[in-house]
């Protein structure tokens, strides 16, 4: 019998530039569509290509499981490269995590194995789009820059707490494993990442220095990252930052980390001596002054001289 309604996942994209990520239904064949790239609400976006990256499907639901699935694994809302300004959240039909997750590795390899969707491109050529995405959006005010330094930082806030929130409730996006599960695949991620040289792994060792320093140069430009905190923040989001570490480690145990050989278990003693000289010569090698009297030592003695005299020890500045 003939279908008189066909279902397909796209990719809509600008040449040299952004991208969207949607689902369609049409009377044609998917294929001969060619005058429909999304229903985006970003008038800047001017797509002049798309991809068919699945139309092997019986029911509109069943590509909407789809599209849910790539614009959760692409961020596609949080990544400058995309259009999409909201996320797809509803199929219409139930379908359980593991099915969803099952669906999603199939959709993935098989754009992967046909290289088709952001994997028709080089981690050379999806760098480079995103870059002209972004200077294209600085220079309009679009996207990201719409917003103030202030409206960014409180929607980055808001957004992160909200999320966390309904990811938890529905046991999703990190939540939907387990400690042991994340570890498994966080090893896994990272072993991959390597083999393809992707990520943080496609930088020498002298890039990602450079990165981290022009990176540290900007935020200090500009207050963001830990220069736009006050000393009191840094030190609540550090006992915050062990607090929740804490209870990880607490659940998984000392003796599985052990046994998986990560944390402290990942090297070896010769390892750790030699790490906690690294970390002693630096912390050695700050000086701190004491705002009320001037006074000059490093981090741990001025702590005990402010102590001492009855001075708050957030009065003190880096010098060196």
């Amino acid at each position: 019998m003939k279908l008189t309604e066909y279902h397909y996942v796209y990719y809509s994209y600008e040449e040299y530039n952004r991208g969207y990520i949607g689902s369609r239904s049409c009377k044609c064949l998917p294929e001969e569509d060619v005058k429909y790239f999304g229903s985006f609400k970003d008038k800047t976006f001017k797509p002049t290509q798309k991809i068919i990256l699945n139309d092997n499907y019986a029911t509109r639901e069943e590509a909407y499981s789809d599209e849910i699935i790539l614009q959760e694994n692409y961020k596609v809302v949080e990544n400058p490269h995309f259009a999409n300004r909201a996320y797809q959240t509803s199929t219409k039909f139930c379908v359980s995590k593991e099915q969803a997750r099952e669906n999603g590795r199939k959709s993935i390899k098989k754009q992967r194995e046909n290289e088709i969707g952001i994997f028709a491109f080089s981690p050379e050529q999806i760098k480079e789009r995103n870059r002209k995405s972004d200077e294209e959006n600085k220079k309009n005010k679009t996207g990201l820059y719409k917003l103030s330094m202030e409206e960014r930082r409180e929607n980055g806030k808001k957004g992160g707490k909200k999320s966390a929130e309904i990811n938890k409730k529905n046991g999703t996006a990190l939540y939907s494993f387990t400690p042991e599960e994340r570890i498994k695949y966080s090893k896994m991620g990272g072993t991959k990442s390597k083999e393809l040289r992707v990520g943080i792994n496609a930088f020498t060792k002298e890039q990602r220095s450079e990165n981290g320093k022009k990176s540290a140069e900007t935020n200090k430009k500009n207050e963001t990252g830990v220069y736009g905190m006050t000393f009191e923040q840094k030190s609540k989001g550090g006992k915050i930052g062990g607090k929740i570490g804490g209870k990880i480690g607490g659940k998984i145990g000392g003796k599985k980390t052990k046994e998986l050989g990560i944390g402290i278990h990942g090297r070896t003693k010769e390892q750790r001596i030699k790490d906690g000289k690294k970390g002693a010569k630096v912390i050695n090698s700050q000086k701190w002054m004491c705002l009320e009297t001037g006074y000059v030592t490093t981090s741990g003695p001025l702590t005990i001289y402010q102590r001492a005299r009855s001075i708050d020890t957030s009065k003190r500045k880096r010098v060196s």
